[in-house]
This record gives structure tokens, sequence and C-alpha cells, in this order.
């Protein structure tokens, strides 16, 4: 079975505005990452929106330890 990895730019959304922003999966991951000690890895890492300052979420990420986030906001 092939291992999926995420996409070169991973598509956030803001649940409070609906603004969405890609951002490159290299700094996703690193954050995912630097993320180990004293965080609950079961919440994907996660972006202030700079239109209303809510918390941006991935549409689809697969974090460092295999965990699947997907939100369907639409």
């Amino acid at each position: 079975m092939k291992k999926q990895k995420n996409p070169k730019k991973i598509e956030f959304i803001c649940p409070k505005c609906k603004t969405r922003e890609l951002i490159p999966s290299d700094i996703v991951e690193f954050l995912d990452q630097s993320d180990q000690i004293g965080v609950d890895t079961s919440y994907p890492p996660r972006f202030d929106c700079e239109k209303c300052y809510g918390k941006m979420v991935p549409t689809f990420y697969i974090s460092v330890n295999g965990i699947v986030f997907e939100n369907n906001l639409d």
C-alpha cells in the first residue's frame, strides 16, 4: 500500500469567514513536528486568519503522525 503524501501546498479555511489560503506543506509539517511536546496532536496545525482573526484549519492534511484531518466547511 502506497503511503499518502500531502500536496506541495495545503489549503486552509477559516470556519468564521470562509477565507481560504494555500500554505506550503513544508511549513505546515515543520510546525506539526515542532508541536509534539505538550500539545494535543489530535488537532492539526492552525493559522490565524488575517481577515477576521479566526483560526484557519486545513481542508485536508495528513499529520506527521499519520492522522488524516478533513474539514468541509462549505
